[in-house]
């Protein structure tokens, strides 16, 4: 089997360990190949464990290939520039895995992640879903851009708006409770990857249930 498929078949499995494993000698190539499986839009279930593996990637490797993780971080900024004429597929979600796996280390491109996201409709989802997954314990990094982030909390999609609710609703802020509750009874509905799935549920469940 080659490498680009054990990597995939890896992935499609949630073999984070072998993955991992294979990556101690071929950290390159296996970082290659996550890639080439985060593809598609947020419903695609198969992105979503690619990513996975990635930030477990990210936190055993990044220390020791820095530059190789930056270039990763480098390439998703590109691809949210309209100028790069690329599909920005999940660029945001790559940032954000590769800063939780190293925080520390990255911590400096939430900046340009949420710029970068902000300022590209397609990158909307991406970029809430990344502010609620780097959380509170990067308040310092999100915090100046929450007047533009809870704008997309009254966006006509649905999908945006549950997108908004659960990424704001991650960071925990009181100040932001009279706003979420705005969307309490809201029927739009999102779909979430939430425990290893991929959840079809309310704006107002986001919410209301806060997972």
């Amino acid at each position: 089997m080659t490498i680009k498929k054990q990597v995939t078949e890896y992935i499609q499995n949630r073999d984070y360990a072998g993955i991992i494993e294979l990556g101690r000698e071929k950290n390159t190539q296996v970082l290659r190949y996550i890639q080439m499986n985060i593809w598609g839009d947020y419903r695609q279930l198969q992105r979503w464990y690619a990513l996975e593996a990635l930030e477990k990637m990210a936190y055993n490797y990044g220390a020791a290939n820095d530059e190789a993780y930056r270039n990763v971080l480098r390439r998703a900024l590109w691809a949210m520039n309209d100028e790069s004429g690329n599909v920005p597929w999940a660029a945001p979600e790559m940032m954000a895995v590769v800063i939780k796996g190293r925080t520390e280390q990255f911590h400096e491109f939430i900046k340009y992640m949420i710029t970068n996201g902000l300022d590209n409709p397609m990158c909307h989802i991406g970029v809430l879903w990344s502010i609620g997954y780097l959380g509170k314990e990067n308040l310092e990094h999100i915090k100046p851009f929450l007047n533009k982030i809870t704008v997309l909390l009254q966006d006509k999609d649905s999908e945006v708006r549950g997108y908004a609710a659960w990424g704001l609703g991650q960071l925990q802020l009181p100040e932001l409770e009279e706003k979420l509750q705005v969307l309490a009874e809201d029927t739009g509905i999102v779909h979430l990857y939430l425990d290893g799935a991929i959840q079809c549920i309310t704006v107002g469940e986001v919410v209301r249930e806060r997972r």
